[in-house]
Order: C-alpha cells, then structure tokens, then sequence
C-alpha cells in the first residue's frame, strides 16, 4: 500500500557490487531505515556500453568497462529480491536500461517503473514501459523542459497515466549552486504534474528544500561503507545517514502544514492572555473607565 506523504527511495543502484547478499542487506536495512522504496538499476554492460572505442586512431578495449565491471544485474536478481522485499514490506525497484528487461519487470510484478535522466530521450524505452500502464518516475536531469515535454508526451500517448518529474542534477557530487531548486516549482507549474528530487548532493539539507518546495518524492544513493570500490559508493549517504534523512523529512512534512493560514488549536488557548486589553493597573481586573492600562492578562 503507497504511504500517504513524501515517499523516500533509497537508491542503491549498482552499490551491491555485484553480490547479491550484499543486495539483500540493502533491502533489508533500508527498511530498517523508514525508507519506502528500494531501487536498483537494471543494467547489462553490453547493452549499455560500446566494447570497442575509437582512441588515437586505433580501435580499442572500452576503459569504461573495467569501471563498470560490478554494475550489472543479472536478470534472476529481480524476482528473488522482489521476494525479499515483499517479505519485509519495502517496494522493489530497479530503472531498467535496456528493452527486454521491462518484460522481465513485468513477470516479477513491479509496481512502478524509474527512467534514468540519460534515457529521457530512448524513446522505445519510454514506448515500452508507457505500454505497461504502470506508474512512472521520469528523471530530468541534463534537459531542459522541451525535452522533458517530449518525454512526458510519448509516455503519456503510450498508456502513462501516472507520472511524477524528478528534477536532477547529473554531476556526482554536483555544486549547491548547480542546483537550481526552484526548477521543482517550475516543473510543477510547467507540467501539472507531481515533483520530486533525485538527488546527489551530500547530507539532507537539498532535500529537505524540495519538500518544503513541493516535492513529494526524495531519492537518494545509499551505501554501507563510502570506501567500497565502485563508482556510487563515494556520493551516497550511509544507512545512518539515511535514517535522519528520513526523521527531517518526515519533521518538514509536520512543519509544512495545510499552508491555511490560521492558529493552531494550542496558539487558540493562548490568544487571551497573549493580546492585551484593558485592565485596571492595581487589581488586574478587566477594566475600562478612567485609569485603565492596555495589559496582558498573565505571562
């Protein structure tokens, strides 16, 4: 059942590192934690990245792929940690990167789906999971909003019907000045559609912004141990740090309010000794005739 509020997804993208007991402590401690979500990131290097790459003049091995040795998940990973977290009660998630794994989402029984800022314009991708009906989560990061409107489109005539905009800055960590919040307001009002923040920035001070701002989803890399190897570790937020994360989020969904302006039932008991009247000097009696002192009743 969707929780009423801002939802958190802890965002554990490739940081299993390629064990899946590491992927199901991931599962396990972000519920812990009071996240909602958990997400991964379905990927497969040969699907994502070229193995030969022009250098020099010379057709060579992809550096890249050393890097990313540890960033795939192997497709029989999504049905045994959507077990794992049905068990516990945490949605699963992953973004998927390539076409075929949306059919495998579909079997394992995904709720929603998450597609990466870099995909906004992998239109077939878009097609695809548009088709299955299903709840979207459209990063926006590295676009502008001509590019986020043609996104929302081809989901939207594909069969979206649900859709939430994530405003995104793509550098890992990125500059506060880089992050340009007031974009959730901008994208609300451009869209008519729910906002929310991926983010990358350290600690919990953007993300508190953005629900202050309106968002109402908060997505954030988590790791066990920032000196892991792996490209995500060095960014994300530990389990402890996630689990304040989630305390401030849910204190700046309290202070936010209604936005009606009125007095809290408390500040009602204290309007009559807060505003003054007039009163006699010596008796503190309510008093208005000759003598009589605009006075707070009592402290």
């Amino acid at each position: 059942m969707k929780r009423p509020g801002v939802e958190i997804i802890a965002e554990v993208g490739s940081n299993h590192n390629g064990e899946i007991l590491l992927a199901r402590r991931y599962v396990a401690e972000t519920k812990r934690c009071g996240a909602d979500v958990v997400k991964f990131q379905s990927i497969r290097r040969d699907r994502l990245w070229a193995s030969k790459i022009w250098d020099k003049g010379k057709l060579v091995t992809n550096p890249a792929l050393e890097i990313v040795k540890n960033l795939g998940f192997p497709e029989p990973w999504h049905a045994e940690l959507k077990s794992c977290a049905d068990e516990i009660g945490i949605e699963f998630l992953s973004t998927p990167f390539y076409l075929e794994v949306v059919d495998l989402m579909e079997a394992v029984g995904v709720k929603r789906y998450k597609i990466a800022s870099g995909d906004i314009t992998f239109y077939a991708l878009l097609e695809k999971v548009g088709h299955t009906g299903k709840p979207v989560f459209l990063a926006t990061g590295a676009s502008d909003l001509r590019d986020v409107g043609r996104a929302v489109e081809v989901l939207t005539k594909s069969g979206t019907k649900e859709l939430t905009l994530l405003h995104c800055v793509t550098n890992y960590p990125p500059a506060w000045e880089e992050m340009n919040l007031r974009a959730l307001v901008t994208l609300h009002n451009e869209f008519g559609l729910p906002v929310g923040l991926s983010d990358h920035t350290p600690g919990n001070i953007t993300a508190v912004m953005a629900v202050a701002l309106g968002a109402v989803v908060i997505e954030k890399h988590v790791t066990f141990d920032r000196f892991l190897p792996g490209p995500d570790h060095p960014y994300a937020m530990t389990m402890e740090e996630l689990a304040d994360l989630v305390q401030a989020i849910r204190k700046a969904e309290l202070a936010g309010g209604s936005g009606e302006k009125i007095p809290s039932a408390a500040e009602k008991a204290k309007q009559l000794r807060m505003r003054r009247g007039l009163y006699h000097p010596d008796t503190g009696e309510p008093f208005d005739g000759p003598g009589s002192v605009w006075l707070r009743p009592q402290y």
